[in-house]
């Protein structure tokens, strides 16, 4: 059956737009695009079978109220997080949502091109290089550049790139990974966990540090929303959009438990690093079989994979930023474009906070820790957008209650309320050390990520203080319905 169809809109100037739609598996893949990345498996490798209540419980607790609040959102306020956030609180408030996803994305660039990085070193047989600072500084900044130089040159180019890496580069390497391991299994070759009861099944908890590494899971599983967008062009009654997120939801959960099983199925723990567990395991399954060569292979098209989603993350959310901008909420001087399109002087600021932040594989003790960091800055930033859409979702009901919402989700404001006391979770365990990858103080690892976050989080709050009416080069209506169709 085909998963796609056209049909035909009038548009604005009275002209008749195709447009493209969607069935709801097909859907449910998008979504599992959006949030499918195998850099963060190693997080979660560390508990071993523990794992399964490490994916589990965010699954249920995160992940499914994030698919089904901005579900009735999407359906019932069109425009995403900012206009979600500004219907419920007010234009500032909508502007900071906007930007602690602008902020998130830029963080999240150092740790996941840290993550190729090492998957290039291992491609090189040099695996040594994977704790090397300078080593992985450097590599971040130049795939980094070269990924905004394939995204400036417009949206045909990092589209193409963006999908022929997803396929070779994350849903390759992840089918490979696990059918190494039931191989690995199956013939009975030594594995580095073991099932001793059901007990197993959940991880060792010995104070905060021990779990800090769950926050993981978070980052894994966020950006599902970015696609309740897509209920506009969904085949169907709006309802089928459920069906994706739940086929979604089970297809992630399921792909990231097999992986991270596989990981520490081949690696001791005492020898994983964070950046590179995907490669490491890969080292292992390929000599165990004796082929040693496919592991170079296939860490080589973990670079690839990400290249792929730092193209996506790059264009994607300081697009977004630049059609709120244009509202009047940015300078003029960050509304430009160039001859493709591209918000060029967006791309610039991020590549500049991305370099800055690169410096931390440098000054870090050892890449691991840098990596820890960078995605707890990262995800902190992303869990505070997740309070502001769970709050914006609970004061909507109340203050807008004769709207038309063709998904209204029953204990909407029960599931919003998990999903806040989920995200402040990721939040607190975000300020916490990892144990066994950090040298520093509880103290001081927490001081320096709630540093981070607030000098990254603040900017937002300086600028709309200073708006100006001249920054307005679009009507809001108008933005807000181009930000719509742009997502």
């Amino acid at each position: 059956m085909s998963t796609e169809e056209t049909t035909t809109e009038s548009g604005t100037s009275g002209g008749i737009k195709a447009i493209a739609m969607v069935a709801w598996p097909a859907l449910a893949m998008l979504m599992v695009a959006s949030v499918g990345s195998i850099a963060q498996l190693s997080d979660s490798a560390s508990f071993g079978l523990g794992a399964v209540t490490v994916y589990l419980l965010p699954a249920l607790l995160f992940l499914l109220p994030v698919g089904l609040v901005s579900a009735e959102l999407a359906t019932s306020n069109r425009g995403g997080i900012f206009v979600w956030v500004k219907d419920a609180f007010g234009d500032r408030t909508g502007f900071q949502a906007t930007w602690f996803v602008f902020m998130n994305s830029v963080t999240l660039y150092p740790s996941l091109l840290s993550f190729g990085a090492a998957a290039l070193a291992t491609a090189f047989g040099r695996a040594d290089l994977a704790t090397n600072g300078a080593y992985m500084g450097t590599v971040v900044l130049v795939v980094f550049w070269l990924a905004t130089w394939i995204v400036s040159r417009g949206m045909k180019s990092s589209t193409g790139i963006s999908n022929i890496g997803l396929s070779l580069g994350t849903i390759t390497p992840a089918l490979f990974l696990i059918f190494f391991m039931f191989a690995w299994l199956i013939d009975g070759k030594t594995s580095q966990v073991h099932y001793d009861g059901l007990s197993s099944l959940a991880p060792p908890v010995d104070g905060l540090s021990s779990i800090a590494l769950v926050v993981g899971t978070f980052v894994a599983f966020a950006g599902l929303e970015v696609n309740a967008v897509h209920i506009a062009h969904l085949k169907g009654p709006p309802k089928n959009y459920l069906k994706s997120v739940m086929l979604a939801a089970l297809t992630v959960f399921v792909m990231y438990l097999l992986g991270s099983i596989a990981i520490s199925v081949a690696v001791p723990d005492k020898t994983l690093e964070l950046t590179s567990g995907a490669s490491q395991a890969f080292t292992v399954y390929a000599d165990g079989f004796g082929i040693p060569g496919l592991s170079n292979v296939l860490s080589g098209l973990l670079v690839l994979g990400a290249l792929a989603a730092s193209i996506a993350w790059i264009a994607g959310p300081s697009r977004s930023m630049w059609l709120v901008g244009k509202a009047g909420y940015l300078p003029r001087g960050l509304q430009k474009t160039n001859k493709n399109d591209v918000q060029m002087p967006l791309l610039l600021l991020q590549g500049a906070v991305v370099t800055v932040l690169s410096f931390v594989f440098v000054v870090a003790p050892n890449t691991s820790e840098a990596f820890a960091m960078l995605q707890d800055v990262s995800i902190s930033l992303y869990m505070l957008m997740y309070v502001c859409m769970f709050a914006a979702a609970i004061k909507l009901r109340r203050s807008q209650p004769d709207r038309e919402r063709p998904i209204r989700i029953p204990f909407l404001p029960v599931i919003a309320c998990v999903g806040i006391l989920s995200a402040v979770s990721a939040i607190i365990l975000g300020l916490t050390p990892p144990a066994g990858y950090s040298s520093l103080s509880p103290a001081t690892y927490g001081v320096i990520i709630a540093a981070g976050v607030i000098v990254l989080a603040i900017p937002p709050q300086f600028i709309h203080h200073f708006r100006k009416p001249s920054w307005s080069t679009e009507s809001e209506p108008a933005a807000i319905e181009e930000l719509a169709d742009d997502d």
